[in-house]
């Protein structure tokens, strides 16, 4: 798998003002509207652009993650790998969606998973600890972690009760049902593998699905 970023891929004003947009979009987001603007434009400023062909990984496991991550354009997936090379998903992130080391643990140890791309992306990326300082800086840390603090323990909390509870068709209907457009975009192997069941078990349950 080659991991080396698209260095041939230069972007153009239009693109890099786009680019730029997205990020204080973003970032107004989760801040909120009334976040200080001069913020909100100092975080963006220190978010340049990477591109990534299909496959290509964003980070490798054992490598340390200090990098947050605007996807612009494309998706990336999060998995483990074993010692034989099987795969294991563990989330699927979409255009305009922030992705940072959020556990302490994550941010000081090397990465147990890798983000690979699911299609061609284009990022926006920014070193965290440069991103932290400022947000601290001006009282918003919190105001900003929070938000994500939650949504994975809630996140957590879910995917363990439906491995627990839920069938394999359940799994997928809820999916299905709660991301639709997803269901449709992620490869059925990728899908099957996050979703704890085989490739072939999640082609039977799409056929009696329709």
């Amino acid at each position: 798998m080659s991991v080396q970023l698209l260095d041939t891929v230069r972007s153009s004003p239009e693109e890099t003002e786009q680019g730029h947009r997205a990020v204080l979009e973003a970032l107004t987001q989760t801040l909120g509207s009334d976040a200080d603007p001069s913020l909100l434009y100092r975080l963006a400023d220190g978010f340049t652009a990477q591109h990534f062909n299909k496959s290509e990984a964003v980070l490798l496991a054992g490598e340390q993650w200090h990098q947050v991550i605007l996807i612009e354009q494309g998706m990336l997936r999060l998995c483990y790998c074993d010692q034989d090379g099987r795969e294991f998903n563990k989330g699927f992130f979409h255009e305009g969606q922030l992705i940072w080391p959020i556990a302490p643990s994550a941010r000081q140890a090397a990465s147990l998973f890798s983000i690979l791309c699911l299609e061609h992306c284009s990022i926006q990326v920014a070193d965290f600890a440069w991103f932290k300082r400022h947000l601290e800086a001006a009282g918003s840390w919190s105001g900003f972690a929070l938000p994500f603090t939650e949504w994975l323990a809630e996140e957590k909390f879910l995917r363990e009760y439906e491995f627990l509870l839920y069938s394999a068709l359940e799994r997928y209907q809820r999916f299905r049902d709660q991301y639709p457009e997803l269901a449709e975009r992620i490869p059925d192997y990728h899908l099957a593998s996050y979703l704890g069941m085989s490739n072939v078990t999640l082609s039977r349950l799409k056929r009696c699905c329709v």
